[in-house]
């Protein structure tokens, strides 16, 4: 049997479309195929491709790929209400922490850090969950971890001390973030590379507008009395729990080699010849292997160019989105002393700002099929940076609009319009950064993505913390100029790899699958 070295390449590629398994009515029988143990090492090789399940050619309604458009457009809709929970729940939390505070004789700055240790947990465990989905399925790696955060947070609204709530929020978040790190390997399970960028578009909508939402949600729930807060986890409990039997219960599996896997175990048991076998069936997989190959792989990914540069700005915008819904009720509510509810109906500016940056990649993803067309299929990774390139400069502009307009003497719709600018800007960029590593990284998509997670994790859980203080501290203008400031050092990123990118890939051992 074969190490898990010597068939890597095998088992997380597309499957090859040309081979076909024999035909178990074939007049050759199953015995008199079987060589001798004399048989010649080309022999055994014959007789194991003979036996290796694959899809019957590039039109096979079995690959995932060739589904109908309604069954993926389902598959892809369910998995992003799945990641929308986990995304509600990062800033439900932020806007009943007065309550929490109050209730257990806390400060207003400990109780932000049920936020951070959420958001802590989401960085880790797309570590764990990422390898899994890439060697047991998107269902084990997504929906079984979601449920489980399911039931965290249904602890979390239980809980009768404030250490309590940090503990179930962490591994609320640790299961919560298999869905936010796996979903983009899902896509990739479904849709070809010209359709893929507009499907993460509209996955982008649901996911993204998450944490606006849920500052609305979460102010909504502390109107309730004092026991909203543990409503407001009760509700995202909820949502889990009834998403992931809905999901588990109409969605089937998409991962190529978990289906072709299922395959020849049917057809062993349906013909009798136990040679039938596919790729992952040929791979050893021991608990050091996990660790040290699997594991590991998105720290090791971390540390490449592509992936660090990558990594970072996209961690530092999903950062200033959670400033964003922290700078929101902070102007709103302590500079223009608007209701608690009230104060956070701004937020959906930046629902707006992420419709139209969505937009700017539909059209970044039309020009990229037509690119597609004219190198005959082959990907260029480098040409999803078109709508990054101009998100990189909406960004700050929406940071110094929103910073210097937030006064009362301004009309709120001036900082309002920041804000949209600046969701704008942070869409594109997140965006252009998750299509950029899932292109250059198909085999390791998951693991990529993983990476990022991670570090954007990290960032979003300390951004709030320190959002708070900074924009308290200085004021919102100071406060959203340091930000915006970052954000222009940061501009040259997408030009760099624009222009340089195939070249670094071309020396990245994750990466030389595409080239």
């Amino acid at each position: 049997m074969a190490s898990v070295d010597e068939k890597e390449a095998v088992r997380t590629q597309l499957p090859r479309l040309a081979i076909t398994v024999l035909d178990h009515n074939d007049d050759t029988s199953a015995t008199s195929a079987q060589p001798s143990r004399a048989s010649s090492d080309k022999e055994t090789v014959d007789l194991d491709n003979a036996f290796l399940v694959e899809y019957k050619g590039s039109n096979d309604p079995e690959c995932p790929l060739n589904w109908p458009f309604r069954k993926r457009a389902y598959t892809t809709f369910v998995y992003a209400l799945c990641t929308f929970g986990p995304q509600i729940s990062s800033s439900i939390f932020g806007q009943v922490t007065t309550d929490i505070a109050e209730q257990f004789h806390v400060g207003q700055l400990v109780a932000t850090l049920g936020v951070s240790t959420f958001l802590l947990g989401v960085g880790f465990g797309p570590m764990i969950f990422a390898p899994i989905s890439e060697v047991y399925g998107r269902k084990m790696g997504v929906l079984v971890p979601f449920c489980i955060s399911g039931l965290f947070a249904i602890g979390c609204g239980a809980a009768n001390n404030f250490q309590t709530i940090l503990i179930m929020r962490f591994f609320q978040g640790m299961f919560g973030g298999a869905p936010i790190a796996n979903t983009g390997g899902v896509l990739g399970d479904i849709w070809f590379p010209q359709t893929r960028a507009i499907a993460l578009v509209c996955y982008s909508f649901v996911v993204t507008g998450g944490p606006p939402l849920g500052s609305i949600i979460g102010a909504a729930f502390s109107t309730v009395g004092k026991d909203g807060w543990r409503w407001s986890q009760y509700f995202i409990g909820i949502h889990a729990l009834v998403m992931s039997v809905i999901a588990m219960l109409t969605i089937p599996e998409t991962y190529h080699p978990v289906l072709l896997a299922d395959k020849a175990k049917k057809l062993r048991i349906e013909t009798g010849e136990w040679a039938y076998h596919a790729p992952l069936d040929e791979l050893q997989f021991t608990m050091s292997e996990m660790v040290t190959k699997h594991f590991m792989r998105p720290f090791a990914m971390l540390a490449t160019p592509i992936v660090t540069c990558m990594s970072v700005y996209g961690s530092f915008v999903f950062g200033i989105l959670y400033v964003g819904v922290v700078a929101v009720p902070v102007t709103f509510r302590n500079v223009r002393e608007w209701e608690k509810v009230e104060a956070t109906l701004p937020s959906l500016g930046m629902c707006v700002g992420i419709i139209l940056g969505g937009s700017l990649n539909i059209f970044g993803s039309l020009r990229y099929s037509k690119v597609l067309k004219k190198t005959g299929g082959e990907p260029i990774p480098e040409e999803r940076l078109f709508a990054m390139k101009i998100g990189s400069f909406l960004m700050p502009i929406g940071l110094f609009i929103f910073g210097w307009t937030s006064p009362r003497e301004y009309h709120w719709i001036a900082p309002v319009i920041g804000l949209t600018l600046l969701a704008t800007g942070f869409l594109t960029i997140f965006q252009g950064c998750i299509n950029y590593l899932v292109d250059s990284f198909s085999r390791y998509s998951a693991s990529a993505i993983a990476a990022t997670t991670f570090l954007r994790s990290c960032c979003a859980a300390a951004f709030p913390i320190f959002g708070r203080v900074m924009f308290t501290r200085i004021g919102v203008p100071w406060g959203a100029t340091i930000f915006a400031c970052v954000a222009i050092l940061m501009v040259p990123i997408p030009f760099v790899f624009y222009t340089y990118g195939a070249r670094i890939r071309a020396n990245n051992p994750y990466s030389k699958q595409v080239m």
